[in-house]
């Protein structure tokens, strides 16, 4: 037969044993990153060949940004050329 302290002490740990366990569930759900949408899946491919054809028209061939173009200007044409797709 078990004292009352050593029942009491049972129970403090196997009530500090499950706080730990659901602690450690909550952490594995939140590294699990959630589905993105169809819709933005679609919308991150489109604005990422947009990014492509804004990049082509405001770039030189050697990779510098046109005169008096920044990369503000690019950004501000690949959602315009996107919101076109």
């Amino acid at each position: 037969m078990l004292t009352v302290d050593e029942y009491m002490a049972l129970r403090r740990l196997i009530s500090s044993e499950r706080e730990s366990e659901g602690a450690s569930l909550t952490l594995e759900k939140e590294d699990t990153p959630k589905k993105r949408s169809r819709t933005a899946r679609a919308s991150d491919k489109k604005l990422s060949r947009a990014f492509k054809m804004a990049n082509d028209k405001l770039r030189l061939k050697n990779g510098q940004l046109r005169s008096g173009r920044t990369q503000a200007d690019v950004a501000r044409m690949a959602q315009k050329l996107r919101k076109k797709m």
